[in-house]
């Protein structure tokens, strides 16, 4: 089809489509694609795609989406499965890390041997095997840890361990790790809670903590015995991803709503938390946004940059020579002597990416001249590091400062702007609706047969705190005590908690407004109903039928139907001006395909 100049072709219209042709068919999908596109014209013409509002909300919607689509999918979304399997169960785990001086040992493996049987997978002789041969003692108690913690390798061999049996993990550079499982569990999420701390852990801290939880008679209350009692100086909540402490776990499982928990004893003295909410991961597309957060955070976001860096690599915008770089380093002299006085005469370029990021064999020369000559002997291999660190962090660079003309980025980026530029078009059309004064009477006069209220009520309601102002209100309004006498009788009275006694209302209302019943007829007399947690009495002056609808109740309670009509209106406007050309036998061949 073409829609003015525009040409859309078949296989463009299908891919873009799909779903749409596949849920309400050719027909319809062809109608809202040129909808689609004309609102899209609307606002070229109306320079919405120049405006600072457009290209703000553009910028903050496209740092969104890359931020979430980063690294490759193929990549990502594994991983992102994997942690969230791993979430699903916390491991209690105790590790020791060798000191690097055993490591030295001339028979490694048999050494290893024998501290696995001294071991003999018990907890309490690991923690002091930990405290004898280890280099990090965090990890000498059995702990539940949290998944993003550690490096991903190491974490893979914790949940691969079997439980209560001692296993041994060597890492990629030579670390040797012995691990113990002792138990698992499932794992509740962030947790968020609160505490106030005693800092006693004798009988009278006990005492202590008894007393001020006695006096938290309800969640509300917590606040101010912290404020009162705890030795704690910062007054905000705290996130719990990993809780050590069986008591307050087991508490924490059973609730889901704002607790407080009886005081919990810990190493040095006592805590009462008060639990607010948790997030528990327990679906995976709902999590999936907020583990990348976490990753992004650990040393594993170091592999994601290493596989998106060898992606690029791959991509026709990098070009290295690896001729000019082998004839480089080919020509590197024998001795430091002679390397200082090296020079070049041509310049030649080692790798391009783009069309303007360049390394030459100069630049690369003259990093390398600030080696010493103690180095000297290891130059190629230098010449190659620093080749490699170059190319990494400038093709991250040119990834980032192009992120959007990426070929895997560039559909989603023109989409987004597609559809912002109709959320605007939109916006525009309902602004100018809402200004439309002389629009909306004409608009009330058309319709004038169908904007009325077929029936209504003219009245005052007595919007009573309690059943005591009800029957005060009723009482009066027997007696013949007007509007105002009722008002002024009432005036600025409230109750202990300074809510107001009544509440007077006048005007035009529909009987389910008021919650008047929906099936009798009504009368001019004294109604009354409850409303929300109060009494409301109704004291009907008059029925009215089709009342007309006013301008001001257009505008607060049906602009909508003004703001349809007026798109509608422009919608026709932008046909009428535009020319369409629809061609039938690809027509046919979709509806064939996908139906009618």
């Amino acid at each position: 089809m073409t829609i003015n100049k525009d040409t859309i072709y078949t296989d463009y219209f299908e891919k873009t489509q799909n779903n749409n042709l596949k849920q309400i068919g050719v027909k319809e999908s062809i109608k809202n694609f040129i909808d689609f596109n004309l609102l899209k014209q609307y606002s070229i013409q109306k320079r919405i795609n120049n405006s600072t509002e457009y290209l703000l909300q553009l910028k903050k919607e496209s740092e969104k989406f890359k931020d979430s689509i980063y690294y490759s999918q193929e990549i990502v979304e594994p991983l992102l499965r994997d942690y969230y399997k791993k979430l699903k169960t916390e491991r209690k785990v105790q590790l020791l890390l060798l000191k690097k001086e055993l490591l030295n040992e001339k028979n490694i493996d048999k050494y290893i041997n024998t501290l696995l049987k001294q071991i003999n997978n018990n907890i309490y002789i690991f923690e002091k095997e930990v405290e004898k041969y280890s280099t990090i003692q965090k990890y000498k108690k059995p702990v539940y840890i949290d998944v993003f913690s550690l490096e991903k390798p190491l974490m893979d061999a914790i949940y691969n361990a079997p439980l209560n049996h001692t296993t041994i993990f060597k890492a990629i550079d030579g670390k040797i790790y012995f691990i113990l499982v002792s138990e698992e569990r499932q794992y509740l999420g962030n947790v968020v809670l609160d505490e106030i701390y005693i800092n006693n852990s004798s009988e009278n801290g006990k005492n202590e903590a008894d007393l001020i939880y006695s006096k938290i008679k309800n969640p509300e209350d917590f606040l101010e015995a912290k404020n009162k009692y705890s030795k704690h100086t910062d007054k905000e909540n705290s996130f719990y991803t990993d809780i050590n402490n069986d008591t307050l776990y087991n508490y924490v499982k059973n609730v889901n709503e704002p607790t407080v928990f009886p005081p919990i004893k810990t190493n040095d003295g006592f805590k009462i938390y008060k639990y607010i909410f948790r997030d528990n991961f327990e679906d995976y597309n709902t999590s999936k946004n907020r583990i990348f957060e976490n990753l992004k955070k650990t040393i594993e976001v170091n592999t994601l940059n290493d596989h998106l860096i060898q992606e690029l690599k791959q991509k026709s915008f990098f070009k290295e020579d690896i001729y000019n770089i082998k004839k480089f380093q080919e020509s590197l002299p024998g001795t430091y002597e002679n390397f200082q006085k090296m020079e070049l005469e041509n310049e030649k370029i080692l790798v391009l990416i783009g069309n303007d990021i360049k390394l030459t064999d100069k630049e690369l020369l003259k990093h390398l001249k600030q080696i010493s000559k103690e180095q000297y002997p290891n130059i190629v291999n230098f010449s190659q590091y620093i080749l490699n660190e170059w190319e990494n962090q400038a093709i991250i660079n040119y990834y980032n400062s192009h992120f959007y003309e990426i070929d895997r980025n560039k559909e989603f980026y023109n989409n987004l702007e597609n559809q912002l530029l109709i959320k605007f078009a939109l916006k525009n059309i309902t602004k100018d609706a809402q200004a439309d004064i002389e629009g909306q009477q004409e608009f009330l006069k058309t319709h004038s047969d169908r904007l009325i209220w077929k029936e209504r009520i003219q009245g005052t309601l007595y919007y009573c705190l309690n059943s005591e102002v009800e029957k005060i209100v009723l009482q009066m309004l027997n007696a013949g005590k007007s509007t105002q006498e009722i008002g002024n009788y009432f005036k600025g009275k409230t109750d202990s908690e300074k809510n107001v006694l009544l509440i007077i209302n006048q005007g035009k209302y529909t009987r389910e407004s008021v919650n008047l019943p929906t099936e009798e007829k009504l009368l001019k007399k004294i109604y009354t109903t409850d409303y929300k947690t109060g009494k409301l009495i109704i004291y009907i002056n008059n029925i009215i039928k089709n009342d007309k609808m006013t301008l001001k109740e257009l505008q607060t309670m049906f602009i909508n139907e003004y703001i349809d009509y007026k798109i509608d209106t422009v919608m026709q406007q932008l046909k009428n001006e535009v020319v369409i050309h629809i061609d039938n036998l690809q027509e046919d061949y979709l509806i064939r395909k996908y139906g009618l």
